[in-house]
This record gives structure tokens, C-alpha cells and sequence, in this order.
């Protein structure tokens, strides 16, 4: 049978290889024919886990989308020898729905995977006609693959996109080029994706033009879940995208083209060819008036597309304006903020400073009168800062102090100042209340206390 895959490169030089694989007495288990699983159930268990694995991630790194026993025994070979389970593998596989026969994967295309499923598990008459292709002659799709590179190229679509009104959708050649960026080289493997694509709602594929003539894909916005069909405001922007592209591949040729009679014209010219080099120059003339009209439409274009794009931008940012303004006024009467509502909070903010301020008041006034003039103590303090200040008794300093322990002081010679009790016996008398106290009343209570 014939592989419909490529010859891929030695498996050795593989970044993911197991690490087993530089082990000969464990490859030479994993090479052999599957035992009884009741003999040794985890050795049985590690194999199928060892080669499902194994050859799912080989798939994955090399971008293949459809796999055959065939294809794989050859691309594992090793020392000369292949492995000789890989029917058990892909059968296991095949139950765990990872592997779907192309033909059935092809009829699932029609169908949803669930109606799909339950054909296979009601109708005996389709599970017989699935299984008359035995496996090793069988090609199979490696469903989850398909799935995540399918992921892969619709991210990658929704990663130009600037504009979502008019970005979803390019020409067939563009989105065929996206595939090919994510590693999908065979045709094969892009109709998988295409097909896949189509049945989950993911891309539309269309014609537009006058004629109908202008193969594209629309693809999922970013933020939804499917397709919707082309609108006029698309195919209006696509035509014009459309024809841009063609002007722009036209002033390309003819760039070329008068790059070419340059050449010439300078041979021409070199041969002493003037007849010819006259022919030359007129067709390069005309040549440069038609790319200097096509230059000037594509400047044209250009800005009719960016108007177009502004006005779709402008639209969003009304658009969010108008979201903004709902949400707020929403959110105004949700909690009851009217202007009046909070001038009246304002008032009641203020009287509630108000008593407040009253309360402190009430707080810091002095519970007993004091009948005290302030102003005579004020006075009465001034008097005692003019009085003088007596003079410090001079001490007299002892030159040597190591001889101050053999001076002997006479106990006459210290003499300690007595405090006078009736010193401030006039301000005393003042303070209890005897307006006019004389010198001679102040000596007889000393005299008499004493």
C-alpha cells in the first residue's frame, strides 16, 4: 500500500525521542509482539502507554495529520529491526476514538461527531462495512491533532485582526497561507483542516464579485463561537482589498517590465542601435503613464479604505459613549442620586457640624466662675520682673585639690542664710484680702509669732 505520508527524517533525530530508546534490552520488549495482558498487566499497560504516546507526539512535532501502520513501521525502525505490536497499538487507539478510518472521518464531515458516534454504536450494518478494511491496510485521521492544529490556524487568523468588521475575511490564497504558517505542508492535511473547520462552524467558504469569481474565507471573530455569513459591508471591502491587490501586483510587472527595457535600451545604445533604442524609450514611456495612473488609483484606494476603517472606529467609540452613558445614568438611579438628594445631605451634613460645634462649646466652658482680673495679675507679674535679682555669693576656689582634705574650716566661719518665713507675708496678706498692710502690722505678727 501506499503511504500518504512523506518521508519524514530519521527518527533519531527527533528532539522528543524517548529516552528508552538508547536501551536495547528494553527496546527489544517494546519491539515484540503484545503477551497476554493477564500474564503481566503493568508491563502490558507500559507498552501501550509507550507507543500511543510516543507516536502521537512523533505526529504531532512533524505535522502529520494521517497515519498508517505501514508509515510508522518504517519511520521507527531501529538497528534494523521494526516493531512488531503496532497492530495492538492502533487498535487501541481506534476504541479510544484518537484514530478515525478516513472514510468514516470523511462521512463525520456531514454530521455532527455525536450523531457520527451514535451511527456507529445502533447500526450494525455500518460498524460491519467500517471494519471490512482490515487495520494494517487502513488509513486513519489523528482526530485531536486535527482539532488543536484547526485551533492553531484560527488563532493565528484572529491575530491580523485590527478591524472586525472587515479583517474575517481574506482571499482563499491568504488563508492557504496561514495553514502552510502553522506547519500544515501537504495538501492533504490542509483539506482535514478545511473540512474540519467547515463542520464546526469555525470558517465559511464563499465566492464574491460581480461574476462570483473571487474565492474567500470568512473566519470567527475573536470573542464568538461561529460563523455568520458575509455581509454587503464585507464583500464591498473585499473587492476593494481585492482589487488594490491586483493594481499593486500589476505596477509590480510593470516595475519589471521597465526595468527590462532600461537594460535594453542601454545595449541599444551600446551597439549604436539608435532605431531601436527610440522604440524602447517610446513603449517605456507609455509604460510609465500607465504606472503612474495605477500608482495614483492605489493611493485612491488606499484611502477609501482607511476612511472606511476610521468611520468603523468612530462607530465603536460612539458605540462605547453611548454604553457609558446608560451604565451611568443605571447606576444614578440605582442609588437614588438625584441633584436634590444631595444638596439635602449637604444641609444635613452642615447642621450636623453645627450642633457639633455646640457641643464642643458646651464641653471646654468652665464649670465655676473665676472672678479673677486677669489684667491685675498681668501687672503684679511685670512688677516682679522689674525687681533686681540679689547677687551670688562668690565661692572661693581651692587651687590645690589635693591639699582640700587638710584644710580645716571653723564652724563660726559657715554660716548657713536663714530662709525668712514672712518674705512674701505682704503678698499673702493681699491674696486673703487686707487692702492696705503697713510695715508696722507686718513687724507686730512677726514679732508676736516669734
Amino acid at each position: 500500500m501506499t503511504s500518504l505520508t512523506p518521508k519524514p527524517s530519521p527518527v533519531e533525530s527527533w528532539d522528543r525521542l524517548p529516552s528508552d530508546w538508547h536501551n536495547d534490552e528494553r527496546m527489544d520488549a517494546l519491539f515484540a509482539f503484545f503477551k497476554d495482558r493477564e500474564l503481566n498487566p503493568v508491563h502490558y499497560d507500559a507498552k501501550m502507554k509507550f507507543w500511543s504516546e510516543t507516536i502521537i507526539n512523533y505526529c504531532e512535532d512533524h505535522g502529520i495529520l494521517q497515519i498508517d501502520i505501514s508509515t510508522i513501521v518504517s519511520r521507527f525502525r531501529r538497528k534494523g529491526k521494526t516493531p512488531k505490536c503496532l497492530d495492538k497499538i492502533f487498535e487501541e487507539l481506534i476504541k479510544q476514538r484518537r484514530l478515525i478510518s478516513t472514510n468514516d472521518f470523511t462521512y463525520s464531515q456531514q454530521s455532527s461527531w455525536a450523531s457520527w458516534t451514535f451511527n456507529k454504536l445502533t447500526s450494525p450494518l455500518t460498524s460491519l462495512m467500517s471494519t471490512k478494511i482490515p487495520v494494517d491496510q487502513d488509513i486513519f485521521v489523528i482526530k485531536e491533532l486535527v482539532d488543536k492544529k484547526a485551533q492553531q490556524v484560527i488563532e493565528s487568523l484572529q491575530s491580523h485582526v485590527c478591524v472586525a468588521t472587515f479583517d474575517c475575511v481574506i482571499s482563499y490564497g491568504s488563508f492557504i497561507d496561514a495553514c502552510r504558517r502553522c506547519a500544515l505542508i501537504d495538501e492533504n492535511s490542509i483539506n482535514l483542516i478545511i473540512s474540519t473547520l467547515v463542520r464546526d462552524k469555525k470558517i465559511l467558504i464563499d465566492y464574491v464579485g460581480e461574476t462570483k469569481n473571487v474565492k474567500v474565507v470568512k473566519f470567527i471573530a475573536p470573542g464568538t463561537s461561529t460563523v455568520r455569513p458575509i455581509t454587503e459591508i464585507e464583500n464591498s471591502v473585499l473587492l476593494l482589498r481585492h482589487s488594490k491587490d491586483r493594481l499593486e501586483e500589476q505596477l509590480k510587472k510593470s516595475d519589471e517590465q521597465i526595468e527590462g527595457l532600461l537594460t535594453d535600451i542601454r545595449r541599444h545604445l551600446k551597439n549604436s542601435n539608435r532605431t531601436a533604442a527610440m522604440k524602447l524609450l517610446r513603449k517605456k514611456k507609455i509604460l510609465e503613464r500607465e504606472y503612474e495612473k495605477k500608482d495614483r488609483t492605489v493611493e485612491h484606494l488606499n484611502t477609501v479604505l482607511t476612511q472606511i476603517e476610521q468611520t468603523d472606529c468612530s462607530s465603536l467609540v460612539i458605540n462605547a459613549y453611548s454604553s457609558g452613558v446608560q451604565a451611568h445614568k443605571e447606576l444614578l438611579r440605582k442609588n437614588g442620586l438625584t441633584p436634590d438628594a444631595v444638596e439635602d445631605m449637604i444641609d444635613e451634613v452642615h447642621d450636623m457640624l453645627d450642633t457639633q460645634n455646640e457641643i464642643d462649646d458646651a464641653i471646654t466652658r468652665p464649670l465655676v466662675n473665676d472672678t479673677t482680673d486677669m489684667t491685675e495679675l498681668e501687672i503684679e507679674l511685670e512688677e516682679l520682673l522689674k525687681q533686681p535679682i540679689p547677687p551670688t555669693p562668690a565661692v572661693t576656689t581651692v587651687s590645690n585639690t589635693n591639699d582640700i582634705s587638710n584644710i580645716s574650716i571653723p564652724n563660726e566661719a559657715i554660716k548657713i542664710p536663714e530662709e525668712d518665713p514672712f518674705a512674701d507675708l505682704e503678698l499673702r496678706l493681699q491674696k486673703l484680702g487686707v487692702k492696705e498692710p503697713t510695715p508696722n502690722k507686718v513687724a507686730d505678727i512677726a514679732s508676736s509669732s516669734h
